[in-house]
């Protein structure tokens, strides 16, 4: 994996995330391939319409950034807490929460 094309990405999404990131949102995670930016949001509790607009909005603003033969993708997937989180992706935000005992 190219250190830029990572770089790029995560400032893109970093950016893109701003304002638009709800309470329920556990992580934000991606992968990356040569022509393919795969987003991955982990909601706690059922995904909402809002949930997946709010995921849209980030999905259109990371597109703005790349040429249009780039595939962007966004996708919300539900893991409540305390479930674990197990993604070797890039991590470009994850919420705070209490340590499971």
């Amino acid at each position: 994996m190219n250190v830029d094309a990572v770089v790029f990405a995560k400032l893109s999404l970093q950016r893109a995330l701003l304002g638009f990131v709800s309470g329920k949102v556990r992580a934000v995670v991606f992968s990356l391939e040569e022509s393919s930016l795969d987003i991955r949001f982990y909601v706690d509790g059922d995904i909402s319409e809002n949930d997946v607009e709010l995921s849209s909005c980030v999905e259109a603003e990371v597109i703005a950034d790349y040429s249009p033969e780039y595939e962007v993708a966004a996708k919300c997937l539900r893991i409540d807490y305390p479930a674990l989180i197990e993604d070797c992706g890039v991590w470009v935000f994850q919420r705070q929460e209490p340590p499971v005992e």
